[in-house]
């Protein structure tokens, strides 16, 4: 109950800041039409071609999917900075007298993090499926990558809070990172060489697109099988867990 209670304390926090409503709905609505805009007319016009299957367009589908994940990405920076603010700042004496124990907040900030993200996947999701003609395929398969994808931001941004000087470095560090990781598996404006082997089983997002891909486009086509999906799934589930652990750890070592 009182993790219920924190939860829908930090998510009346997250939903009712005009700024963070851009954040998770509008901004990536407008990275979507523009990378669409961008790369789909220097396909066909440049190169003459389209990517169909059953109708669906699969560019849009690749753009889209990396989109949602980048920005799933950045709601990690949501559990940092309330960890950051209620744990580590001046408010931490009150939080200290409160009731219940820290860790009810900290769960709360996960929580509501992991719903942040989610409710952008779906609106990108929703946005793309109407607009851009996408392939959305297997529905759990999605699911899971959002939920996953978006609990190890949630980890990562408690762990840069736990290191950070201010609140805008948590921001400023997650988006980096998301930005990053969306230009090493090739899916954004800039494109940064990364081995296959690191892209495909390591870098988390690099992981959960092959899952996505193996679930979703054509998997015959690309050379996957659904067997592909749940593997990239079960490595995503292991980090997912490592995350939760190293987070774990370096809160316990780490003081306010």
């Amino acid at each position: 109950m009182a993790t219920l209670i924190t939860t829908r304390y930090y998510l009346k926090r997250a939903l009712t800041n005009p700024m963070d409503l851009a954040l998770i709905l509008l901004l990536p609505v407008a990275v979507i039409f523009l990378q669409v805009a961008i790369n789909a007319d220097f396909m066909e016009t440049e190169l003459g071609m389209t990517f169909l299957y059953q109708g669906y367009n699969l560019l849009n589908t690749t753009m889209v999917l990396v989109i949602m994940l980048m920005f799933i990405f950045m709601s990690g920076a949501y559990a940092g900075e309330f960890i950051f603010v209620d744990l580590r700042s001046a408010n931490r004496w009150r939080l200290n007298a409160a009731p219940v124990p820290s860790s009810t907040y900290v769960f709360g900030a996960i929580i509501t993090g992991t719903i942040t993200g989610c409710i952008t996947a779906i609106f990108v999701l929703g946005i793309g499926y109407f607009f851009f003609n996408i392939y959305l395929g297997n529905l759990l398969i999605i699911i899971l990558i959002t939920v996953l994808i978006s609990l190890m931001s949630q980890f990562i941004g408690i762990i840069i809070a736990l290191f950070a000087k201010s609140r805008g470095a948590i921001n400023g560090i997650s988006v980096g990172i998301s930005f990053l990781f969306a230009s090493m598996i090739g899916g954004f404006f800039v494109t940064i060489p990364t081995p296959q082997f690191f892209r495909d089983w390591i870098l988390p997002m690099g992981v959960a697109i092959r899952a996505l891909r193996a679930s979703t486009l054509s998997p015959e086509d690309l050379g996957y099988t659904t067997a592909d999906a749940f593997v990239s799934v079960g490595v995503l589930v292991a980090t997912t867990v490592i995350l939760a652990i190293a987070t774990l750890i370096i809160a316990r070592r780490r003081p306010a």
